[in-house]
């Protein structure tokens, strides 16, 4: 049986609100937890006041122990989290853990990237990790999912994740005036464009969101001919 859960202090060097419901946290992971950081998609329980909660790491691997992680407001540890996670304070986090993501399984091939909500945490450790090897992949399409238009986290990085060869597809999901692109959920906005041209038959899939929005995402692969075993989540 394994043991309790055992937490470091991670020291806080930077937060700031991405949207007005996604709070960013740059972390610097202590000796003890960061060679366990080993692939993009894993994550960290943290302790704080109000309980303990898991939350994907939303950065690639660093050799120095760089981290972030992206935290949801309205959750009773969420709030804990970035109540305690103030620059010059630290946060309590288990080692990384998990299989994160199999980006092995992707060399050589298109790869499809589905994100909803703050999903895209993990999904942006794989793009920092792809940007690193862009040779390694092919086409690399991602289609991020949130309510609105302006509910989308990261927009600073886009445009450097697209010079990186990102096709980034944002896809608000509800009716929003001010939003003059695609919408529609995700998987929906996916079929209408033909996958951005990425066959699903040849192709591979990382996922990361809500229970629901994956398995309609696996059932539309799957019904546009991506084998299950080519989809992958990060846990």
């Amino acid at each position: 049986m394994a043991g309790p859960t055992t937490f470091e202090p991670a020291p806080v060097r930077e937060a700031w609100d991405e949207t007005p419901a996604l709070r960013a946290i740059r972390l610097s992971l202590p000796a003890e937890l960061a060679p366990a950081h080993r692939r993009p998609g894993q994550l960290v329980k943290v302790h704080t006041a109000a309980g303990e909660g898991f939350f994907a790491l939303a950065s690639a691997p660093d050799p120095k122990g760089a981290a972030e992680l992206l935290v949801k407001r309205g959750g009773r540890v969420g709030d804990a989290a970035i109540a305690g996670g103030v620059p010059g304070s630290s946060l309590a986090l288990s080692s990384p853990f998990g299989d994160g993501f199999p980006v092995g399984e992707a060399l050589g091939r298109d790869l499809l990237l589905f994100a909803a909500g703050s999903g895209i945490a993990p999904i942006r450790s794989v793009i920092q990790h792809l940007l690193e090897h862009r040779g390694r992949f092919r086409g690399v399409t991602l289609f991020y999912g949130q309510r609105h238009g302006g509910d989308f986290a990261y927009r600073a990085d886009h445009p450097a994740w697209e010079r990186g060869g990102v096709r980034v597809i944002l896809c608000p999901s509800r009716a929003d005036d001010l939003w003059e692109g695609l919408r529609g959920r995700v998987q929906e906005v996916a079929r209408s464009i033909a996958f951005g041209g990425s066959p699903p038959a040849e192709t591979v899939s990382f996922v990361a969101g809500m229970a629901a929005m994956v398995e309609d995402v696996r059932r539309t692969l799957s019904e546009a001919g991506m084998p299950p075993e080519r989809v992958f989540l990060n846990h």
